[in-house]
This record gives C-alpha cells, sequence and structure tokens, in this order.
C-alpha cells in the first residue's frame, strides 16, 4: 500500500460490503483515506471456501484480461501468489472452444492470462488488504441505516448491528466517516435506504431470460481430455449452454445454463444428459472421462438489473454505490468483477483530482459510462430468448449478426476477443470491414427466412 499524498489526506471511510467491489473499493480508499473501515456480514472463513454471504461463489466466475491486469498493478505478486496456490496459466484465444452456431476457430493469440476460483481470488485479495494498516475489517456486522444531516444533504457514516449466531441482536452501533461506499452486491437496501432519507429510489433497467445455472467441480482424467476451457453458448434454437473451466488443484468447474426457464438439473445423470444436449458434444464428452467431486450446485439469480443512480435529479453527498449493488450481469458472460474492476478505477481517478462538490454525481455518472457497453453486449444475447420480446433494436440485430460472424472469421473473432475482454474499445466491432460483413450476413439470412417462408 502507498503512503497517503499530503494533498489528499482525508478522514475516515466506510465500505458496506466485503466481496470483490467492496474489496477493491477498500483497496482504492486506502491510498486516499487515513482510515478505511470494511464492514461484512459474514465471518470471513480462513481458506479460500464458500461463505453464505456470496451465493454465486460455488458458480464459475472468469476475470477478464483487463480486470486481471488492473489487479496485477493493484496487488504487486498477485499473479505469481494465484499460480502457487495452483491458478492456471492459458491462452484464452488457443485453448477455448466457442460456440455461436458453430465451432470457432482457435486462434494463436497475446490473450494470455490466468484462471481460478472465485473464492480463491477474493481470499488472495483480502490476504493483500489485510496488511494494510489503514483497513479495519469488521465482521458479522451488518448495516441498518444510513446517517445523514439534512441540513447539508450529506451521508456521514452508518447505523449497524453485530450479528452472532443463536443470540438475539445486539443494540445499534454508529459509525461515522467521510464517505461511505455501498458494495452490499444484489441485496443492496440502498433503494430503501434513499426512501428513508426522502430521495426518489432510481430507476431500474432489468433484462431476465430467466436463465439457470448449475455447478459441479470434476477431477480430470490425467489420460483423458487436457481442456483448460470450454464455452457452448446457447443459439437461438437451443437454448443450452455450458462451460469449463479449469482451476486450482487440477479439477475442472463445469456449469450448465439453460434459459427460458429451462433449467438444469441437479440430479447427476440428469446433469450428463442436460450436458449431452448442448449444441456441441465437446463438454460431455469430456465429462465422460472425469470424476465428480461435489454436489451440483444450482442457482437461479442471473437477471441483468441495472439502478440508475446517475439518473437521479437529488442524491445525498457522500454516498456512493459500486459493483452488483449499482449493476447486476447474467453471470454468463464473465463481466462483472471486472467492470467492478473499473469502477475501482474511476473512484481512484475522481479522489486523485481532488473534487469536492457533487462527487457523489460525478462518481455515478462517469462508472455509468463503463458500464454501457457490457450491458449492451449481455442484454442483447439475453433479449432474444425472451419471448415477450418481438421486435429488436437495431443494435441488438447487429450484435447477433456479428456473433454469428465469429466461428467463420478469424479477424471478427479476434477483434471480439479483445474487446470481450475489454481491452479494446467497443469502437473496434464497428470498423468499416466488419460493419460490411455483418450487414451482409443479415441481409443474406433475412433473404434466407423470406424463401422459407415462401416455401411453407
Amino acid at each position: 500500500m502507498h503512503k497517503l499524498p499530503a494533498n489528499h489526506q482525508r478522514g475516515h471511510a466506510i465500505i458496506i460490503g466485503g466481496g470483490i467491489a467492496g474489496l477493491l473499493a477498500t483497496r482504492v480508499l486506502s491510498d486516499f483515506f487515513e482510515q478505511v473501515t470494511l464492514v461484512e456480514r459474514d465471518r470471513y472463513p480462513d481458506e479460500p471456501v464458500f461463505r453464505p454471504g456470496v451465493p454465486q461463489g460455488r458458480q464459475v466466475h472468469t476475470l477478464l484480461l483487463r480486470g486481471q491486469r488492473v489487479l496485477e498493478t493493484w496487488f504487486p505478486g498477485l499473479r505469481e501468489k494465484l499460480r502457487t496456490q495452483g491458478a492456471i496459466e492459458r491462452d484464452y484465444g488457443l485453448e477455448s472452444l466457442y460456440f455461436y452456431g458453430g465451432r470457432c476457430p482457435q486462434l494463436a493469440t497475446n490473450l494470455q492470462g490466468w484462471t481460478c476460483s472465485r473464492l480463491l481470488l477474493e481470499w488472495q485479495i483480502r490476504q493483500f488488504i489485510e496488511s494494510c494498516s489503514r483497513v479495519h475489517i469488521q465482521e458479522n456486522t451488518e448495516v441498518i441505516r444510513l446517517l445523514f444531516e439534512e441540513a447539508t444533504n450529506v451521508v456521514y457514516g452508518v447505523q449497524f448491528r453485530e450479528r452472532q449466531a443463536g443470540q438475539l441482536p445486539k443494540e445499534m452501533q454508529e459509525l461515522r466517516g467521510d464517505l461511505v461506499v455501498d458494495a452490499s452486491g444484489a441485496s443492496s437496501c440502498i433503494n430503501e435506504w434513499l426512501r428513508e432519507l426522502g430521495f426518489d429510489e432510481p430507476s431500474e433497467s432489468v433484462v431476465n431470460p430467466h436463465l439457470g445455472y448449475a455447478t459441479c467441480l470434476y477431477q480430470r482424467s490425467l489420460q483423458g481430455s487436457q481442456w483448460k476451457a470450454i464455452a457452448i453458448q446457447a443459439t437461438e434454437q437451443r437454448r443450452r449452454g455450458g462451460s469449463l473451466m479449469e482451476i486450482e488443484g487440477g479439477r475442472w468447474m463445469v456449469v450448465l445454463a439453460g434459459s427460458g426457464k429451462d433449467y438444469p438439473p441437479t440430479q447427476p445423470e440428469a446433469y450428463l444428459e442436460f450436458a449431452q444436449s448442448l449444441p456441441d458434444q465437446a463438454l460431455y464428452e469430456a465429462l465422460q472421462e472425469a470424476t465428480p467431486l461435489s454436489p451440483i450446485y444450482g442457482y437461479r439469480r442471473t437477471e441483468n438489473r441495472w439502478r440508475h443512480l446517475e439518473r437521479l435529479k437529488r442524491q445525498p453527498e457522500g454516498l456512493i454505490v459500486m459493483g452488483d449493488a449499482l449493476c447486476m450481469f447474467n453471470p454468463l458472460y464473465g463481466q462483472g468483477m471486472t467492470v467492478a474492476i473499473l469502477q475501482a478505477q474511476v473512484l481512484a481517478r475522481c479522489l486523485r483530482s481532488g473534487q469536492k462538490k457533487d462527487f457523489a454525481r460525478t462518481f455515478q455518472r462517469k462508472i455509468a459510462r463503463i458500464i454501457a457497453f457490457p450491458w449492451r453486449l449481455a442484454t442483447a444475447a439475453d433479449a432474444r430468448v425472451i419471448e415477450e420480446q418481438r421486435a429488436k433494436s437495431l443494435s441488438q440485430s447487429y450484435m447477433e449478426g456479428l456473433i454469428a460472424l465469429l466461428p467463420r472469421d478469424p479477424r471478427v473473432l479476434l477483434t471480439f476477443l479483445e474487446v470481450l475482454h475489454m481491452l479494446r474499445s467497443p469502437l473496434a466491432l464497428f470498423h468499416p470491414r466488419i460493419v460490411l460483413k455483418v450487414v451482409r450476413h443479415n441481409f443474406r439470412s433475412q433473404n434466407r427466412k423470406k424463401e422459407s417462408g415462401r416455401k411453407l
């Protein structure tokens, strides 16, 4: 951790929620505040194992390359520490199989990175955070409401109580600070808290394809398939998909997914049958040679949900919202952790600027711009499986046409992967050469549908 710049010394920052977003906010704030308190409902485990406060922790998580590179600047030696714990080195172009209506070509690229479980990544980041003398982690603590001074329109702390299993709730206590960060995840009480303070609730955008997951750990066979990653994307006709990711311990983490309420089962035999029904057999064939190591864990809270704090006409100072508390993505696209990292980067830039007036509004508007493209990418893919949505927007049609080109065009695939990993601007997908290819594909696709209609 760095020495506090003399011209940026601030008092006390409070972070609500100790998941990935909360830990990253803590890392950033420790460079600008004399004291940082992280308030977490759970008691952290001593090892990288599941904890109740992260119900999706057992599911597959991908950290995109942009996020990996930023983390390595904030936590020097992180990659090596993860490798020591068993994280897997991989080339995201060469060793992955994608299926968007067909097998995509494998590309030798510079998309070098690593994969591990969400549990290991969060645990390792926390080891760094705990070593900072300016950080205090307050576990088993639940924030009940915000402290607010109406005269100055400022949130100046939180009211909380300690949680002890099997005991009555303890008395309320107060914790005062100069900045409060809500990073409490999808279960955030931010709407209720704002309403209690006399502010409007933010409007919300929700795209819910009614997608369900089921995840199981496998021990891969040393003599069998040596896949490091497989990704099989659902299609319009077949709404089932799945992925495999090698993680620490020589294990495969496998997730099956079904949209439109076609949820994957959690019984072993039915789980394999679901894998066999996917549009490509690579995943099913790999599982035939592997040994299950865990129960099958289902998860269905997968809707895309964006609370638009950037649109509020009035909002309190001293309070910002980030991570899943602000915008939750369908986990299938692996964007959530990286977007949280980019939000933390914005927080660092805003604090570095020294701005005090309208700090909260400026921050929320800046991270809304960060969220915009990942949101379009996720919702364009999800919208096609929502039966109630008949008409497609121009952007949705374009993205669908672009995705359909991936198995057929290596150059488009490479550009897509670079943008997906947030290493290039989304504008790269709108280069004239790519636009022309998408337009041609969509034109031919429409003509084929018309011809098919005439024959019927």
